[in-house]
């Protein structure tokens, strides 16, 4: 996408609405996911006895971080870029902005954990919530943090960059 970005040539008003919209878009995600965390943890003593809610807990956690830098849109970027409206940060908001876009790839990662906890709830010889807990849940939790491995890969090897509408 950001090639195919960069590639176009985009007026003046093109670029502000692809620069704000993304503070509309990124708020409401983050109010979404605040509220599915809100609504578990206000019930954690019965939710989080379960695999299902602790999965979705995970997803919408890292959603909150991924949908706020998403939100930042433009205002990370180095100020003075040239060709980027709203461009008021640094190099280090930017590549702050890059990181916690990486993690949005927890998110899919959780999503696929939870396809494989109905799978396993569900399907040929159906194992009950306390199986999937006790044999599968680490790994679900565990596969789901490896963009976490990969994103703090990205720091020192210093990968994150201005790509047009956010920094990645």
């Amino acid at each position: 996408f950001s090639q195919v970005f960069s590639t176009m040539v985009f007026s003046f008003s093109q670029r502000k609405a692809l620069s704000i919209i993304p503070h509309i878009t990124g708020a409401l995600s983050v109010i979404g996911s605040l509220s599915i965390l809100y609504d578990i943890l206000k019930d954690r003593s019965r939710k989080l006895h379960r695999p299902y809610y602790r999965i979705l807990l995970g997803m919408s956690f890292f959603d909150v971080f991924a949908s706020a830098s998403l939100g930042m849109s433009t205002w990370p970027i180095p100020r003075g870029t040239e060709g980027v409206y709203g461009a008021i940060g640094t190099t280090q908001t930017c590549t702050a902005q890059g990181f916690f876009i990486q993690l949005m790839l927890v998110s899919p990662f959780y999503n696929l954990m939870l396809a494989w906890y109905y799978l396993l709830l569900g399907k040929n010889k159906p194992l009950s919530e306390e199986a999937i807990a006790s044999k599968y849940e680490k790994y679900m939790h565990a596969f789901a943090m490896i963009p976490v491995l990969f994103a703090v890969m990205g720091l020192p090897l210093t990968l994150y960059n201005s790509a047009d509408c956010e920094c990645r």
